[in-house]
């Protein structure tokens, strides 16, 4: 019965006309009886041939099964097991000891001298990858000379087949097709209008020369394709590989070019790089451009080397010096008086954990918004702040400013609101990340050096990593303003109280521009007395610090401490306690660590010669080149302190 169920699975049609056949015999016997007798004889007989025709068609295909079976069986006397497969195989058992190979593997031995005593561990992560995650994807491994891809089987007895493919000459394919993919460079050297203003034609010229000469060996030395588009700006293409050269020297140039001390002292002669590859060249050369401004905004003096969405940078060790040039201000002033007139109202926010300088900051746009006859709101958690005698200071007495909770300022949103942002580029720093998706225009105004994760979509930007601090350009924005603002006493020592707070009372990041500001605040009387007096600390909060500066740990030019305190000050006696550890003898950079809830706090600070931005952007963080934070998540304190300690280390051998 087996048989005839088979039959019909396997050969529908012919089951099909055997029934259509006996149909026809039975209607002829109606006719004529020896007819239909004859005719039915041969339906049958066919019937019968053709059953055994397809049956011993399948009873061939399952001996052919069955042979196939034998052959890749292991232990089969008559096949030879797997002697005979035409492809490199090895049984393993699930230590990863070899069981069995067959000759073709056998011949590739002398391509794996790191096979050690039959353990297949060693040329492969075999227990981990293929036993312990139970993972069936197929592996690369290199030998002594070829390329392999191995793919791997579970057998039954806790066996492991490995099938091993030569594809050595697609990997060389592909590994030539990596190096050879297509690089572009857009090369420009910073503070070069600066220098033309400051020296005479003849000097000029020969420094441009000497830029030229010395930018053009480099490139010609790195196999670079160029051309010069102005002075001091270059378009070079370049091969992947030669890439990789220049990434392993991690740019000699840059240093080169900073230390030829090119020009005057005031025009700081550096170079900035951005570097795009990807697989064609319209991606490359859009990726180069990302990737100067990217450079750029940093603050100049390195490279950024940008591929799909992620950047490497190098260099950037300088702390580049301010632009006295005043046009870019004034640019922006009228420009933001312009988006003012068209705006309904305007919010103001900075970033979380508000401190004076994104306070003084908002407090200097509040007054340029009041003299277009427009509201302005200061977005600002007031339960999260380090700036709350400021806070307290700008919400009484005349022109007081309104501060509103992040919740409250979505509600003031409408189609023509204008979000100012202050202090801060990055879209996860800021005091309210939910303002950012509300589809108003935005305008940002931040001193800081650029970070990937900065905002995007911005309606304008007014960075300028160069200032002291954002009260610094916001002072600069109020001086230029077509509006004429008036700052009162209380707005103007808002913003000196920032400028104070980020220069540590005029001693750090200090220039022209920094005291022209202070000077102009102080002509709106702002009271320098009652600016100290907003720095004034609890005598408690003195006493922690001292503790924090006491218990800090010194090494090579740096100090790590560890604020073991908790309390709602944590933040401002951290950051104290980091400014105070650069007061002692050859202590370049003070970094303070403390805990809140399931976060470690990394609080940095530097004198200049060493970049804590960079030290803090290996962990996540960011800022300025003599103040920087970052925030480890899912770690204990100790942990932290090692992962910082392994960061600067890195950066002192990439400085060296």
């Amino acid at each position: 019965m087996k048989k005839y169920i088979l039959l019909v699975r396997y050969n529908p049609f012919a089951c099909g006309a055997f029934l259509l056949g006996l149909l026809l015999a039975g209607i002829t016997f109606r006719f004529s009886v020896p007819l239909g007798v004859a005719e039915t004889v041969c339906v049958l007989l066919l019937g019968f041939f053709s059953f055994r025709f397809y049956w011993a068609t399948l009873e061939r295909k399952k001996e052919q099964v069955r042979i196939l079976n034998q052959f890749m069986t292991p232990g089969n006397e008559e096949a030879d097991s797997l002697s005979a497969f035409p492809l490199p195989v090895v049984l393993a058992d699930e230590s990863g000891t070899v069981v069995w190979y067959n000759t073709l593997f056998e011949a590739l031995l002398s391509d794996f001298s790191k096979l050690k005593y039959g353990d297949i561990n060693s040329v492969m992560p075999f227990t981990t990858r293929i036993v312990n995650e139970n993972r069936s994807e197929p592996l690369e491994i290199t030998g002594d000379r070829k390329s392999f891809t191995v793919y791997p089987a579970r057998l039954s007895g806790g066996l492991f087949a490995l099938y091993f493919i030569d594809d050595t000459a697609l990997k060389d394919i592909r590994t030539k097709y990596n190096l050879t993919r297509p690089v572009i460079m857009l090369m420009n050297v910073d503070s070069l209008e600066q220098a033309e203003d400051l020296l005479p034609h003849e000097d000029y010229y020969a420094l441009n020369a000497d830029l030229d000469r010395l930018i053009t060996k480099w490139l010609v030395d790195n196999n670079c394709v160029f051309r010069k588009f102005t002075d001091g700006r270059f378009l070079a293409f370049t091969e992947y590989s030669n890439l990789q050269n220049m990434i392993a020297r991690r740019f000699q140039i840059v240093d080169k070019v900073r230390e030829s001390h090119f020009g005057p002292d005031e025009a700081d002669i550096t170079l900035s790089i951005g570097v795009g590859h990807s697989q064609n060249f319209r991606e490359c050369e859009e990726s180069a451009r990302e990737a100067l401004d990217m450079a750029r905004g940093r603050g100049g003096d390195q490279v950024a080397v940008k591929n799909g969405e992620s950047y490497e940078f190098f260099g950037g060790i300088s702390s580049g010096k301010e632009m006295r040039g005043k046009v870019k201000s004034r640019a922006f002033a009228a420009a933001l008086d312009e988006y003012i007139d068209n705006s309904a109202n305007v919010l103001i926010m900075g970033h979380s954990f508000s401190d004076f300088d994104s306070i003084g900051a908002a407090a200097g746009i509040v007054a340029i918004t009041r003299a277009k006859g427009k509201n302005a709101h200061v977005v600002v958690d007031k339960k999260r702040t380090m700036a709350s005698p400021l806070i307290d200071m700008l919400c009484n007495g005349a022109g007081a400013i309104s501060f509103v909770s992040p919740e409250r300022a979505q509600e003031l949103v409408c189609p023509t609101t204008l979000l100012v942002v202050v202090d801060t580029m990055r879209q996860k720093l800021v005091e309210s990340p939910k303002l950012l998706t509300l589809g108003m225009r935005t305008v940002v105004i931040d001193h800081h050096r650029m970070a990937v994760d900065h905002i995007e979509g911005n309606t304008f930007e007014f960075l300028e990593p160069h200032a002291s601090s954002a009260c610094e350009m916001v002072t600069e924005l109020v001086q230029y303003s077509p509006s004429k603002p008036k700052l009162s006493a209380i707005q103007a020592q808002a913003l000196l109280s920032g400028i104070m707070l980020d220069t540590k009372d005029f001693t750090l990041r200090v220039g022209v521009k920094t005291f022209d500001a202070a000077s102009y605040l102080r002509g709106c009387k702002a009271d320098t007395v009652a600016v100290r007096r907003l720095f004034a600390g609890s005598a408690e909060d003195n006493i922690l610090v001292n503790n924090i500066v006491n218990e800090a740990m010194y090494y090579d030019r740096y100090a790590i401490a560890i604020a073991d305190i908790k309390g709602p000050n944590l933040r401002l006696v951290c950051s104290k306690a980091a400014d105070e550890l650069l007061s002692i003898e050859n202590v370049d950079a003070s970094f303070v660590i403390s805990r809140t809830e399931d976060v470690v706090n990394i609080s940095a600070r530097s004198l200049g010669r060493m970049n804590v931005q960079l030290i803090m952007e290996k962990l996540g963080g960011g800022g300025h080149h003599s103040m920087a934070a970052a925030q480890i998540k899912d770690a204990s304190v100790q942990e932290a302190k090692q992962t910082l300690q392994q960061a600067i280390e890195a950066f002192l051998k990439e400085s060296q």
